[in-house]
């Protein structure tokens, strides 16, 4: 609603019909972030990178091979798409491709900060995960070296890091970060303005 106000101008009284701003109640402020972008988008690379680290231990530690004979050749079956070798992969090594898949976006986003193509994420793959054939020592190498990319994205993030953990366990309703993360993103497909909230602070690419 417009309201008149008179305003001096040139020492005439004149008639300001612009809209009065409606005030702002107390506690609904928009708060601007103590931390920089990007130690905002690096504390949102951490959630992911922790919350798929805690999957594939918790998957190795079960006993379950993230890289089995089965399941290894069904999912590189020549010839066959996709969409036909999953309903033959077992649910714990789809679990962990997942995860792997999120870990290392999250990682290279943070070094690259653009989409990540097929080939640098080939360049992190032996690095921090599982190969056919490797020994025992070579998996907790690289259980190690997964954990010390998640420390060194945190120390990025610095105290950044505790505030977005407790944004997205309120927002998303639940104790657990990778489940808050999983009902938030899925809210995030009908929801463009919590889509791209998320992709600015780092917690889902585009």
């Amino acid at each position: 609603m417009s309201q008149i106000r008179y305003i001096k101008e040139n020492d005439i009284d004149v008639v300001d019909l612009a809209p009065a701003k409606p005030p702002i109640i107390p506690g609904t402020e928009k708060k601007k972030s103590i931390f920089t972008e990007a130690q905002n988008k690096a504390a949102g690379f951490a959630l992911r990178m922790e919350a798929k680290y805690k999957i594939m231990n918790d998957i190795e530690d079960s006993g379950f091979n993230p890289v089995n004979l089965y399941d290894s050749a069904v999912d590189n079956l020549p010839l066959v798409p996709d969409w036909l070798e999953r309903p033959f992969l077992r649910a714990k090594y789809l679990m962990y491709e997942n995860a792997k898949l999120d870990f290392g976006y999250a990682q290279l986003r943070q070094e690259t900060g653009a989409q990540v193509n097929a080939s640098e994420f080939a360049a992190i793959d032996d690095t921090y995960f599982p190969k056919f054939g490797d020994p025992p020592e070579v998996l907790l190498q690289k259980r190690q070296a997964r954990k010390a990319a998640l420390d060194a994205m945190k120390g990025v993030a610095g105290a950044a890091y505790d505030e977005v953990k407790k944004s997205v366990l309120e927002e998303g309703g639940s104790q657990s970060a990778n489940e808050a993360l999983a009902v938030l993103r899925k809210r995030a497909q009908n929801d463009d303005e919590l889509r791209q909230k998320l992709i600015d602070r780092g917690l889902m690419d585009e």
